[in-house]
């Protein structure tokens, strides 16, 4: 800012005001004004050359008055700065700066400097501001690393690692993730699994490998160079190889540690799809693959999650719907129960099949709000009838006590139990039977039947049976659609119903889709016939 010599102004009060008001003092006015202000100044005279500091200054470098004038301002500048201040001369009003600068006994510091040219005393000078910001950097670096750091491993995370991915332009991503780390915590605790991670984080760096932690037990190693699938393949076999070696001990206890990687190579979405790869390696039982573009596996994730969301919505604006499907009594020839089966709206009115969204359902927590759904409708219809009427029920739902105790708060209110048959799902699947048991006992006792689904196909328990007390027993509809066809079919079903009349079991017969096949289940002496040939399945109930 120049001034003309001419020029006087009121003596300014801080230093903000000292750089942007115009003013022409005498230097002993303008040395009394610059010691009592608490940011660090310097005069620098038209070479830029020191000529005098105020007490901050002084304290800032560390430095004596006799020192510090008569320097250039170039050798109060740390090196990696020198370019900057350089740039800052030639264009003075850029500013303020931040830059590194030096104290005279050689150690740095981060400071923000402003300047403006003045006259004092008739003459121009330069008058610097220096504002040492040590410890606002410390705190900055403190905050970036909460951020971008994983605070038990000290790695790199995974915001670290999006950034990376954004400005280095990877060639391609592995992701290692530890294999069976759930049951170590489970086992071990958390603490000895912590200990296992640090430790692992420390096998990295002796390896020589940047890793990032982005997950409770997965970490990520990004390529940048142009390398081959081969190359990398061997650096990642190498490393499990090396890992094989490694022994983890945590209070006296050894651990062996294994991985599995997913990999993917280009520069499109590293990070899904070495995820893809991931899971894909685990389903298939291989340490390391590779994310292979015709999988179309990111194609089926997108169809997941909207599916997901379709069923979120479908639950939320009641397009979970029940359709019935009647059951014949063989022996008097009419329909005597309806099977419930769970159907979805979608939101263009679309009539979806379980067999496109109860999977997925399973997968995300939404299973139990659909089977508590069928059942509340179920009971309120059937509560106004006098036919029975069957549920199916997974494995997961009889091992969740509180949906347990919401089916039986709903039959209990609806005063349906003595009418209601539950069908158990995922029958080989049952490994407490023990806890099934259970929950039939307290099913009985309200007047509840049990059906087991799907039987006579696998390895289908013929002891079990008998520890469950079941009612009905289902019989898969694959053995029922060869009957006609397959010797084989006819023998297992005889000695299934055989084995129903000694029990005390009534049989159905699924999959009856034509009146050959409905004649073949009648001579085989089944109880109940159900299936198309029957009636299909519908919303609607036939008004008895």
């Amino acid at each position: 800012m120049h001034i003309l010599d001419n020029e006087t102004s009121p003596i300014p009060t801080g230093t903000d005001q000292l750089l942007d008001l115009k003013y022409n003092v005498t230097l002993q006015d303008f040395i009394t004004l610059i010691d009592s202000i608490i940011e660090g100044l310097l005069v620098l005279d038209e070479h830029k050359n020191c000529i005098y500091a105020n007490k901050m200054a002084l304290e800032l470098f560390k430095d004596n008055k006799s020192s510090i004038v008569h320097k250039n301002i170039m050798d109060l500048i740390a090196p990696q700065s020198i370019a900057i201040v350089k740039c800052a001369i030639q264009e003075p009003d850029k500013q303020p700066y931040n830059i590194w600068m030096k104290r005279n006994d050689g150690t740095e510091f981060p400071a923000i400097v402003r300047g403006r040219d003045m006259f004092i005393a008739g003459k121009r000078v330069r008058v610097s501001a220096i504002l040492d910001i040590s410890q606002l950097k410390e705190n900055e670096d403190k905050i970036y690393k909460l951020a971008y750091y994983d605070t038990l491993t000290l790695l790199p995370n995974r915001e670290q690692l999006n950034k990376n991915l954004q400005s280095d332009k990877p060639i391609a991503c592995a992701i290692l993730n530890i294999d069976q780390f759930k049951e170590l915590n489970d086992f071990f605790g958390l603490t000895t699994g912590d200990s296992i991670l640090k430790q692992i984080a420390g096998w990295f760096n002796e390896q020589g490998v940047k890793v990032y932690r982005i997950g409770g037990d997965e970490f990520a190693i990004l390529y940048k160079e142009d390398v081959s699938w081969k190359t990398i393949h061997d650096h990642l076999h190498s490393l499990l190889i090396s890992l094989e070696e490694k022994t983890f001990a945590v209070d006296g206890e050894m651990f062996n540690i294994n991985m599995t990687i997913g990999v993917a190579v280009g520069y499109d979405r590293l990070l899904t799809r070495a995820d893809i790869a991931l899971h894909k390696a685990k389903e298939q039982k291989l340490s390391i693959m590779l994310y292979e573009e015709q999988d179309n596996i990111e194609q089926l994730y997108h169809k997941n999650i909207a599916m997901t969301t379709t069923i979120r919505d479908a639950l939320a604006n009641n397009r979970i719907v029940c359709y019935y499907q009647p059951i014949l009594n063989i022996n008097t020839d009419t329909i005597s129960e309806y099977e419930t089966l769970v159907r979805l709206i979608d939101g263009d009115g679309r009539v979806v099949s379980p067999l496109e969204f109860l999977a997925i359902a399973k997968k995300t927590k939404l299973y139990a709000a659909i089977t508590l759904e069928v059942v509340r409708q179920a009971c309120e219809t059937f509560a106004k009838r006098e036919e029975q009427f069957s549920i199916n029920l997974s494995k997961s739902d009889i091992e969740n006590k509180q949906v347990v105790n919401k089916i039986f708060e709903i039959i209990t209110k609806t005063d349906t139990s003595s009418r209601i048959i539950f069908e158990i799902l995922e029958y080989e699947e049952i490994e407490n039977f023990a806890e099934v048991a259970e929950f039939i006992d307290k099913a009985k006792k309200l007047g509840v039947k049990i059906a087991i689904d799907d039987f006579g196909t696998g390895y289908s328990n013929f002891q079990n049976i008998l520890k469950l007390n079941i009612d009905y027993i289902k019989i898969d509809g694959s053995l029922i659609q060869g009957i006609l066809s397959n010797d084989r079919h006819s023998i297992i079903i005889e000695t299934i119903v055989d084995f129903s009349k000694k029990v005390g079991a009534k049989t159905i017969a699924e999959y009856v889709s034509s009146e050959s096949i409905y004649n073949a289940v009648k001579a085989h002496g089944i109880d109940y016939s159900q299936g198309f040939f029957t009636g299909k399945p519908s919303p609607n109930l036939v008004i008895s």
